[in-house]
């Protein structure tokens, strides 16, 4: 018991939901995901996004453990990005999170336009 309340103090789930929550990380986890790539390929293939806000994004990656960075000693160098083995096990969480979205996403903006008409009618006095 002690060891739950431990665990639940240290807000990992929180903790988490901050890292990965940029606009740039899952897409780079979903990107990287079975495969190995050169950072102006996944640049590509993401789009809108800099070199700079790109490398920063995967060396934060790195730092936890999720990405893995190989450095080919030739010239000029080539750097590769792939997951790591816990960086695979997070994109099954990140799928089941795109399957919700998928089945949910009407929901949502149809609650989100509902929510905004009540509130023009609070604001016009209507309600």
């Amino acid at each position: 018991m002690d060891e739950i309340k431990k665990l639940e103090k240290s807000r990992p789930f929180q903790k988490m939901l901050g890292r990965l929550s940029n606009k740039w990380n899952v897409l780079i986890i979903r990107r990287l995901s079975g495969r190995t790539i050169r950072p102006s390929e996944l640049r590509r293939e993401i789009g809108n996004i800099s070199a700079k806000v790109l490398t920063q994004a995967l060396r934060e990656l790195e730092s936890y453990g999720l990405v893995a960075r190989a450095i080919y000693p030739v010239i000029p160098p080539r750097v590769e990005y792939r997951l790591t083995e816990l960086g695979e096990t997070l994109v099954v969480a990140l799928n089941a999170l795109r399957a919700w979205a998928m089945d949910n996403n009407a929901r949502v903006e149809e609650a989100i336009e509902l929510f905004n008409e009540r509130e023009k009618a609070k604001k016009d006095g209507l309600v």
